[in-house]
C-alpha cells in the first residue's frame, strides 16, 4: 500500500483548517450560541462539515431591508450593516 506524499496531507491540514477559521467566524458574526463548537465541528472533515453548517444556519433566514444580505429571522439588528429590521 502506498502512502500519501506529505504535500496531500500538508493540503488537507491546511484545507481543513481554512474550512473550521471560516466556519467559526461565520458562526459568531451570526450570533451563534455555540459558535466555538461549530468551529470544532469544521476540523472533521471536508467539506461534507461545511455542507451540514451552511443547511442547518441558513434555513429560516430573511433579507436585511438595508443591505439585503442573509440574516436570521429573530435578528433585531443586521449583524452586516447595523440596521433595524423590525
Amino acid at each position: 500500500m502506498s502512502e500519501f506524499p506529505l504535500i496531500t496531507w500538508v493540503f488537507l491540514g491546511a484545507l481543513v483548517t481554512i474550512q473550521a477559521t471560516w466556519i467559526f467566524r461565520d458562526a459568531r458574526m451570526r450570533g451563534e450560541s455555540f459558535a466555538w463548537l461549530w468551529g470544532l465541528f469544521g476540523l472533521i472533515n471536508v467539506p461534507s462539515s461545511f455542507i451540514v453548517y451552511i443547511l442547518v444556519t441558513r434555513r429560516g433566514n430573511i433579507r436585511c431591508i438595508q443591505c439585503g444580505k442573509s440574516i436570521r429571522r429573530e435578528s433585531h439588528v443586521c449583524p452586516y450593516c447595523r440596521k433595524a429590521n423590525k
